[in-house]
């Protein structure tokens, strides 16, 4: 298997229309092959929830596999994008790619994350005395008093302040460790350069889906009057409606990249 070097990495800095371009690709990449991709999206998130129930490190499992993983998802759609048929395999791509050794630093890169996103969880905890961590981490129980509303919407802007330069640090980082060869501290510096480059794109790519899910929501609670609180309603409406969200933002970040790393030589096809 080939892999373009590190050093032959470049980034082109995009004009801030490219953020809202991106938004509309994911819907554009999604209806290309519907089924498939939904289909494999559906089996990430499903094994991103069972990897909780790994012992001693089971809250920050997801966030350890999340590289691996969403290396595989990236597989997929660009096969999509070139015309192809996603396979359910190429969701375990990091783990079968460049003889299996790909893995090794995208855990490393996991591990990365979660610390990370957990010393940004602390910090948030001095708004809030860690309701946003019992949270995050499923620790709070039904019994427990009412945070205040104010007091959560602190910390979680915080969180947010404190974690974007780790999100965007992590943003590329796993296909440049995978496809690339790229050492992850090289990774994280990479990916942070490019993002920030490409900062007016991104912003405009964050307000996209910002509104669409603002208008996801308003939607919603439409239909929620229109149809009454059935639990039983709402979920037959929330839960294909979210994978299709949640398909399409995936599809959108394949968008980010395609476009705005330029390499010398093709990244390694996808063996199904």
């Amino acid at each position: 298997m080939t892999a373009t070097p590190a050093g032959a990495l470049r980034i082109r800095v995009l004009p801030a229309a490219s953020g809202w371009r991106w938004v509309l690709d994911g819907f554009r990449l999604l209806r290309r092959q519907p089924i498939a991709l939904l289909a494999i999206v559906f089996m990430n998130l499903l094994a991103l929830s069972i990897s909780v129930l790994v012992p001693l490190v089971g809250p920050i499992a997801p966030l350890v596999l999340t590289p691996a993983l969403m290396v595989g998802v990236m597989h997929a759609i660009r096969s999509a994008d070139r015309g192809q048929m996603p396979t359910p395999l190429m969701l375990l791509a990091a783990f079968r790619d460049d003889d299996g050794r790909a893995w090794r630093p995208l855990i490393v890169l996991g591990a990365v994350n979660a610390a990370c996103t957990v010393a940004a969880l602390a910090l948030a905890a001095l708004a809030d005395d860690g309701a946003l961590m019992r949270l995050a981490t499923g620790r709070i129980g039904g019994d427990e008093a009412v945070v205040s509303e104010g007091a959560l919407m602190a910390a979680a802007i915080l969180f947010l302040l404190v974690y974007a330069p780790t999100q965007a640090a992590m943003w590329y980082a796993p296909l440049f460790v995978a496809w690339h060869r790229t050492p992850v501290a090289q990774s994280l510096f990479f990916s942070l350069v490019g993002v920030w480059r490409n900062r007016r794109a991104f912003v405009a790519y964050a307000i996209g889906w910002f509104a669409i899910a603002l208008a996801a929501s308003l939607a919603i609670r439409l239909l929620q009057l229109a149809l009454g609180s059935s639990p039983i309603v709402l979920s037959m409406v929330l839960s294909p409606l979210s994978l299709i969200l949640i398909t399409a933002v995936y599809c959108s970040f394949w968008s980010t990249y395609r476009d705005a790393v330029d390499t010398t030589s093709t990244p390694p096809a996808s063996e199904a």
